[in-house]
This record gives structure tokens, C-alpha cells and sequence, in this order.
């Protein structure tokens, strides 16, 4: 495989700084200031991990010129780069969920799964597209 863009790299460097910031968080005792922390961090590494992933297709020209999240991980779902669809349409839902309706019995339940399934998920991800740029 050939070596990541320029572009690509930066975005892969963007991914990696917000995992780290997310596992950070994810460290953190729960108070209601730390579960805010890590879905707010969530909520960016999130972000970065889909922009990353758009970034990787194109490299790859497998780019549907996708410009929401939505989108890309269709893509990144059909050529293999995510294998679990309807995980990363949870992940997504939540994210969408904490930018859009907040509630404490919901943060308790979205803290849950991002700890549990969003940050094991983006760990995978970064690491498989890191080993793509050897």
C-alpha cells in the first residue's frame, strides 16, 4: 500500500490526540464533571475518527466524496474498513445524542457505552489505520 497523504497523516495525528484525550477521560472516577468531560471528548473523537476515515478513502480512491459522517462510514463499511456496521450506527447515534438531547439518565447510559463499546471501537479503528500507512 502506498503511503498516506500529507493530509492524511495530519488527520491520523488529529484521531490519535483524541483517542488519547478520550482515554484520558475514560480513566477519570464518574462525577458529573468527568462524564461531561468524556462526552464532550466522545462527541471530538468522533468527529476525528470519521474525518480520518474520509481522509484514508480518498487516499485509497475509494472517496464517494463523503461529507458527513453518515456517509463515510457507509463507505468505510463496504470496502472493509469498519467490519461492525451496526456498532458504528450506535456510535454515531450517540453521538448525535449527546450534541442534540442531554439528560442525566442518558449521560449515565451514553458514559456506559462509550467506556464499554465507543472507545474500545475507536482504539481498533485508529490502529487498523495506522497499519495501513507501512
Amino acid at each position: 500500500m502506498t503511503k498516506y497523504s500529507d493530509r492524511t497523516q495530519l488527520e491520523l495525528r488529529k484521531f490519535a490526540d483524541a483517542v488519547a484525550t478520550l482515554e484520558e477521560a475514560a480513566g477519570e472516577d464518574e462525577t458529573r464533571i468527568a462524564r461531561d468531560s468524556l462526552l464532550l471528548r466522545y462527541v471530538f473523537t468522533f468527529e476525528t475518527a470519521w474525518q480520518a476515515m474520509r481522509q484514508v478513502l480518498a487516499d485509497r480512491g475509494d472517496d464517494e466524496t463523503a461529507r458527513v459522517a453518515f456517509s463515510t462510514l457507509e463507505t468505510a463499511f463496504k470496502v472493509g474498513m469498519i467490519r461492525d456496521a451496526a456498532l458504528w450506527d450506535e456510535l454515531c447515534k450517540a453521538r448525535n445524542s449527546v450534541v442534540h438531547a442531554y439528560d442525566e439518565e442518558e449521560a449515565i447510559a451514553l458514559a456506559a457505552l462509550v467506556r464499554t463499546k465507543g472507545l474500545p471501537a475507536l482504539q481498533h479503528l485508529l490502529a487498523e489505520l495506522k497499519a495501513g500507512d507501512d
